[in-house]
């Protein structure tokens, strides 16, 4: 099945976009045990989705132009 480049971006980009919303959702809570379950499944959900990102980067889906790897960010 072919899959449109802009249509692999949009799925990559989404998935940046989990990714990223997960980790900001652990800052938020506070590191109590009422809050591990949270926590938890923050990070799980935030690793599934890198994980689909690198899948879809794998079968040919193009960057995001608005995505920086850590490494290539100037200071």
């Amino acid at each position: 099945m072919d899959i449109p480049d802009h249509l692999l971006m949009r799925w990559a980009d989404s998935c940046l976009h989990m990714n990223h919303l997960g980790t900001l959702i652990q800052r938020e809570l506070a590191p109590n045990p009422q809050n591990a379950r949270a926590i938890d499944l923050a990070e799980r959900a935030r690793q599934r989705a890198w994980t689909l990102f690198t899948e879809l980067r794998e079968t040919g889906a193009p960057m995001p132009d608005w995505y920086v790897q850590a490494e290539q960010k100037k200071t």
